[in-house]
């Protein structure tokens, strides 16, 4: 796709082309009209004296050869050779042929241009009952040519010079013209990368001082949005945690006890069945499927409380929560190689939004993999690194895969938007990218607070399948 310089600097210069062309040929299928009516001329000028001469000839008394004396009594003639040629008997003595003519250097293509269909006219030269030979008039149009030719070329060389005049001026034109329309292009560049202080300078344009300044409202506007959305999402984010942490303790309270009622009363019934008379064999087979009913419960219980709050975040640390996840995950899907390493550092962080981030971008991370990644493995690491200009410790968490990746074009979906949001509110940023495994990389770094505590090394899983 062209730029609108291109096309602005293209479209004149094309029109010039076609103008110089057009004028051209023009020129040439004048030249040819005019070649035709300057042969067509000649050949009856020439066809008229050589009847003349060839009737002296044959009326007259005429001593001497005759052949050399009409050579020398035909005068040359504008346009036409003239060609004599001795009869097959003097040729066989020695007669040499004439030619009056002056042929002119002209570019052959330009010859088949001009070129015009008149037939070459023959005459018997007789003398006295004998025919001495024959004589042709040739149409020769060279030298009528070789004026045109010289015409255009003095056309073509004052048209080139006139259309670069006219082009170095369009050139000139269109960079004045298009300057303001650069400078709002980077403006949009920098806008495009969140830089929503940037200002226009003034443009001087008419017909753009408008665009100008509704880009500078349209970046004030889209500043306070984006302050109002970050402000937004925050509230959202951390109402939705409080109402999970509240749903966890609720599913917790109310579902513990009743389960614990259930299994309870199924144990009770069994041991009914221990005693004499024994009841009914279905009355076990009920108390079985009571104490199966309780167990599926109250697993489904303990999958909505990990779901809703990891609970082990709380009660043993981010790296222990992120073992038990990533465990659990592997049983789910054996089929795919995971490879874990999480540094000491992780180890007894304290920061609950921290810990709560990462746990949940790798559990986004992961569903992620499984649902469009198309990949066989899987990697996972958590290390501090020191970062900036000052030294600062930051975690980052990592997860790549071997899938097929981002598609060029691809826009963060609610799930990547959400984490950006929760590591953008902690101070972090996210990074997404192609792993060298060759699908997708996710990169999260996020400042903190270095443990005091680091009991233990870095925990280290070698893929398994």
């Amino acid at each position: 796709m062209t730029s609108l310089r291109t096309r602005l600097i293209l479209l004149p210069i094309a029109v010039l082309l076609l103008g110089l062309i057009t004028t051209i040929g023009f020129s040439v299928w004048l030249g040819r009209l005019r070649v035709q009516a300057e042969t067509a001329s000649g050949m009856r000028l020439a066809e008229t004296l050589v009847r003349a001469e060839l009737s002296a000839i044959a009326d007259g008394a005429i001593t001497g050869a005759i052949l050399p004396r009409l050579e020398t009594a035909l005068p040359n003639v504008r346009h036409v050779d003239i060609l004599i040629l001795p009869a097959p008997d003097l040729l066989a003595v020695g007669e040499t042929y004439f030619l009056k003519g002056d042929p002119a250097a002209v570019p052959r293509f330009f010859a088949h241009l001009l070129a015009a269909p008149i037939a070459a006219e023959r005459f018997s030269i007789q003398h006295a009952g004998t025919n001495f030979g024959t004589l042709i008039l040739l149409p020769n149009p060279l030298d009528e040519m070789r004026e045109i030719w010289g015409e255009v070329r003095f056309l073509a060389a004052l048209l080139a010079a006139l259309a670069l005049i006219i082009t170095a001026i369009q050139v000139a034109l269109v960079h004045f013209a298009l300057a303001p329309i650069g400078g709002l292009a980077q403006a949009l560049d920098q806008l495009e990368r969140g830089r929503f202080d940037v200002a226009l300078a003034p443009i001087r344009v008419r017909e753009l001082r408008r665009i100008g300044a509704r880009f500078d409202s349209l970046a004030r506007a889209l500043g306070r949005l984006r302050e109002d959305n970050h402000r937004l999402i925050d509230k959202l984010m951390s109402l939705q945690e409080e109402e999970r942490k509240e749903l966890a303790h609720e599913l917790h309270d109310a579902f513990g006890p009743a389960l614990f009622a259930i299994r309870a009363d199924a144990a009770g019934i069994l041991r009914a069945l221990r005693e004499s008379p024994p009841p009914m064999p279905a009355i076990g087979e009920r108390a079985r499927a009571i104490a199966g009913l309780a167990d599926g419960i109250q697993g489904v219980t303990t999958r909505l409380l990990e779901r809703l709050r990891p609970l082990v975040l709380d009660e043993l640390g981010l790296d222990a929560a992120l073992e038990q996840f990533l465990a659990d995950w592997q049983r789910r899907y054996p089929e795919m190689r995971c490879h874990v390493e999480i540094a000491p550092v992780a180890r007894g962080q304290d920061d609950e939004a921290l810990g709560l981030a990462l746990y949940r971008a790798v559990q986004e991370c992961l569903t992620n993999v499984v649902r469009h990644a198309g990949a066989s493995a899987v990697r996972i690491g958590l290390q501090s690194e020191i970062l900036g200009a000052h030294g600062a410790p930051y975690l980052v968490l990592t997860i790549a895969d071997n899938g097929r990746g981002f598609a060029p074009d691809q826009r963060f979906g609610f799930g990547l938007l959400g984490i950006a949001e929760r590591i953008r509110a902690l101070g972090g940023r996210i990074e997404t990218g192609r792993a060298a495994e060759g699908g997708a990389l996710v990169r999260l770094t996020l400042p903190f607070l270095p443990a005091k505590d680091e009991p233990r090394g870095p925990t280290c899983r070698s893929p398994s399948s």
